[in-house]
C-alpha cells in the first residue's frame, strides 16, 4: 500500500501544476466540459421529468385512471362497495362519455367529450377538484342541465358561467331514421385544467343531466384511482373478481401504453443525444493527457530508471484522468441541481436582460429606424405556449447515472492516452537529457 502511494501523490502533482506550453488550460477545459455536460443533462432530464409526469399525472387523474372497468354485467353498486374496501383504493365511481356536437353563442359548433360523472364528484375524488381551476362559475354538477366546460372551449363558443350552449344528441338514433335532437344546457362553471387538449373538448355533467344521451342509462364505466400507481398489480386482481369474467378491466399501463411508451422512448433518445456531450469530451481528455505524457517523458523515463514498472506509471495518468472527471462531475451537478430547480427564476431573469438589450437598442435606433426591434418579448408567452411555468422533477438515481458515465468517460479516455508510456525506453530518454 505505501509503495504505491507515491502513485497517488504524483497524479495529484500532474493534476495541480502548470503545463510547459500552455499551463493548466487543456485540465480547465477538459474539467468545464464535463461540469457542462452533467449540468446540460442534469436540467434537461429534470425539465422533461417535469413535463412527461405532470402529462401522465393529468391524464391519470383527468381521463384514463389508474384502472378502468368496462362491460361489467354485474350491478356498479356492488362493484364500488367491493373496490372501496379494497386496501390501496384512493376513490372509485361510475362514469360514462360520449362525443358531441356543441355550439354556443357563435354559429361555428365544435367536437367535444361530456365526460359523465356522480353529482358528488368533488367528494368522491377532491383530486380532480384540485386540478381544475375554476376561472369562471362553480364546478357545479347538482343543478338540472348543468354542465361545467373547459376555458378554450368556452371562449370559442363565446360563452361564460350562466350562459346557454346547444349539444347535439343521438343517443337511440335508428341511423336508417336519422333525427338528431339538439339540448340545451346552462353553463354552470368554466374550468382551467393546464392543459390546452382537455380544455378545449372537454365537459363534465353529472351522469342525471346526461341521462338523454346515455339513453337513460347509468354510468357503465368505473373509474378507480389508487394512492400508489404503482401498486396496480396488486389491485386489478380484486376488480377483476368484482366486475365478473365479462369485463373488461384495464390498468393505466395498459390503457396508455402508446403515449407513455413515446414519452419512454423521448427521454432515452434525448439522453443519448446529450451523452454524445461526453463523447466529445472524451476526445478533448484524451488528447490533453497525450500531451501530458509527452511533455512529461524526461519524468517518465527517470520513474522507469528508479524502477516504477509501466503499470504505475500508467495508472499515474489514468488517476489525472480521474481527478478530471471526479472535479468536473461535482461542479456540474452543483450547476445541474441549481439551474433545475431555479429553471423558473432564470427564465425569467433571461426575459428581463433581453427585453433590457432590446428596449437599449431600441434607444440607440429610434434617430434611425423608429420602429426599432419591437415590443418586449415573452418566452413562454400564453399566445404561443399553454404553459405557465416549467415543471422540473429531479431523480437522485438519473443524477448517479449521470456521475457514473461522466466518470466513464473521463477514466476509459486516460486509459487510451497512457498507452503510450509502454513505448518510452528510459535508457535513450535519459541520453537525450
Amino acid at each position: 500500500m505505501t509503495e504505491r502511494f507515491w502513485v497517488l501523490l504524483v497524479a495529484a502533482r500532474y493534476f495541480r501544476s502548470r503545463r510547459k506550453e500552455r499551463g493548466n488550460a487543456a485540465t480547465l477545459l477538459s474539467t468545464a466540459g464535463i461540469a457542462v455536460g452533467v449540468m446540460t443533462l442534469i436540467a434537461v432530464l429534470s425539465v422533461m421529468n417535469g413535463l412527461q409526469l405532470t402529462t401522465i399525472d393529468a391524464i391519470l387523474e383527468l381521463d384514463s385512471y389508474h384502472i378502468r372497468i368496462e362491460g361489467s354485467r354485474e350491478p356498479v353498486a356492488k362493484i364500488l362497495r367491493s373496490l372501496r374496501s379494497t386496501p390501496g383504493v384512493r376513490a372509485a365511481f361510475p362514469f360514462a362519455e360520449v362525443q358531441t356536437l356543441a355550439r354556443g353563442r357563435y354559429p361555428d359548433p365544435l367536437v367535444c367529450v361530456l365526460r359523465a360523472l356522480p353529482e358528488d364528484i368533488a367528494a368522491l375524488d377532491p383530486d380532480l377538484r384540485k386540478r381544475l381551476t375554476m376561472v369562471d362559475g362553480d364546478f357545479d354538477l347538482r343543478s338540472p342541465g348543468s354542465v361545467v366546460l373547459g376555458s378554450e372551449l368556452a371562449r370559442f363558443l363565446g360563452v361564460g358561467a350562466g350562459g346557454e350552449v346547444s349539444l347535439l344528441n343521438l343517443a337511440g338514433a335508428d341511423f336508417g331514421d336519422l333525427r338528431p335532437e339538439n339540448l340545451s344546457f346552462r353553463v354552470a362553471g368554466v374550468f382551467k385544467s393546464g392543459y390546452y387538449e382537455y380544455d378545449l373538448g372537454w365537459g363534465f355533467v353529472s351522469l342525471k343531466n346526461a341521462g338523454t344521451f346515455l339513453d337513460g342509462g347509468p354510468g357503465s364505466m368505473v373509474g378507480v384511482k389508487l394512492r400508489n400507481r404503482f401498486s396496480d398489480a396488486a389491485v386489478l386482481g380484486a376488480a377483476e373478481a368484482a366486475a365478473g369474467k365479462e369485463a373488461e378491466v384495464l390498468s393505466w399501463r395498459e390503457y396508455n401504453r402508446a403515449i407513455f411508451g413515446a414519452l419512454r422512448v423521448e427521454k432515452i433518445m434525448m439522453m443519448l443525444l446529450i451523452c454524445l456531450i461526453f463523447v466529445v469530451v472524451a476526445g478533448n481528455i484524451h488528447q490533453s493527457l497525450r500531451r501530458s505524457v509527452l511533455e512529461r517523458t524526461e519524468e517518465v523515463g527517470l520513474l522507469k530508471a528508479m524502477g516504477a514498472d509501466p503499470g504505475s506509471i500508467r495508472l499515474v495518468f489514468v488517476l489525472e484522468g480521474l481527478f478530471i472527471g471526479l472535479a468536473g462531475t461535482f461542479f456540474g451537478q452543483l450547476l445541474g441541481f441549481l439551474v433545475a430547480g431555479r429553471v423558473n427564476e432564470i427564465f425569467t431573469v433571461t426575459e428581463w436582460a433581453l427585453n433590457m438589450g432590446i428596449a437599449l437598442i431600441n434607444t440607440l435606433l429610434r434617430p434611425y429606424i423608429p420602429s426599432g426591434l419591437g415590443g418586449p418579448v415573452s418566452l413562454f408567452s400564453p399566445a404561443y405556449f399553454y404553459l405557465s411555468e416549467v415543471p422540473s422533477r429531479t431523480y437522485l438515481s438519473e443524477a448517479l447515472f449521470i456521475h457514473c458515465v461522466a466518470l466513464g468517460a473521463s477514466i476509459l479516455a486516460a486509459c487510451f492516452a497512457s498507452r503510450r508510456v509502454s513505448s518510452i525506453r528510459p535508457a535513450e530518454v535519459l541520453r537525450h537529457d
